[in-house]
């Protein structure tokens, strides 16, 4: 999709013309259909495996469903965030090797516009095809054979959960994209971030600081699907994630308008 004239002016030059280019590299192309074969395949895909290896033969039906449950949020979390650093940590690297970026600056539009319009096209549209539609997908099969599915309430919030532990990812690796000239280091250190998750909650320290990063959001939204008790309030992590999320941003407009293209 072509660039086409806009009038507009401030912070925001640009933004609403970008927009639509990032969102025509997505929906004018194969690109959504490739990702949403394979995030319901990756997904909603064991689903069917595991109910169509149960549900036959099952003793506990509510037993097996809490199972499935608990598997797509935990596989939402984990092929989700890999996808999230994968899609988003050539968005401003590969951009600014190719000399797009600095070719789109010279047009009438902002840094600011540059960043944002990415992050604005990549979130929502990322979410949909490999988190709303998969679950979509999983309300469906849980329905269809089991006969039963958690309550619709109870698992959109879980599902708003995860799409908060998703955005953060994203938002983390656009910052480090504009922090970094390189992939390597970009999804680097987005993945090392999620790695240490496992591994810092065990240090004192760091023990106390968990609730309020995004480590516990995988498993909060579990238990809220299936209505189980928590060790913390809910709302903790998932306020705590959102302002890291805005601060992610703000250090990505800050870095990037002072960099040299």
């Amino acid at each position: 999709m072509s660039l086409v004239p806009a009038v507009s002016s401030g912070w925001s030059a640009g933004f609403a013309n970008l927009l639509g280019k990032e969102l025509g590299a997505w929906w004018a192309t194969r690109r959504w259909v490739i990702h949403l074969l394979l995030w319901l395949g990756a997904i909603a895909g064991f689903i069917l495996m595991g109910t169509l290896a149960q549900y036959r033969t099952s003793t506990n039906p509510a037993g097996d469903i809490e199972e499935l449950i608990e598997m797509f949020f935990h596989l939402g979390g984990f092929f989700g965030l890999i996808g999230a650093v994968l899609v988003t940590q050539g968005a401003v690297v590969g951009e600014r090797e190719s000399g797009t970026a600095a070719w789109v600056l010279t047009k009438p539009t902002t840094r600011s516009a540059f960043i944002l319009s990415k992050f604005a096209a990549i979130a929502p549209t990322f979410l949909l095809l490999s988190l709303v539609l998969p679950a979509v997908a999983t309300m469906v099969i849980l329905t269809v054979f089991w006969g039963s599915a958690p309550p619709l309430a109870h698992f959109a919030e879980a599902v708003g959960i995860l799409a908060v532990h998703q955005t953060f990812y994203i938002a983390l690796t656009l910052m480090l994209g504009t922090l970094f000239h390189s992939r390597v280091p970009v999804g680097g250190v987005a993945l090392g971030f999620w790695i240490s998750g496992f591994i810092l909650p065990n240090v004192k320290f760091f023990a106390s600081l968990t609730p309020y990063l995004p480590w516990p959001l995988t498993d909060a939204a579990a238990r809220i699907a299936l209505w189980q008790s928590l060790r913390y309030q809910v709302w903790v992590p998932v306020v705590s994630t959102a302002v890291l999320i805005v601060v992610f941003l703000a250090v990505a407009l800050w870095a990037f308008e002072r960099e040299e293209l």
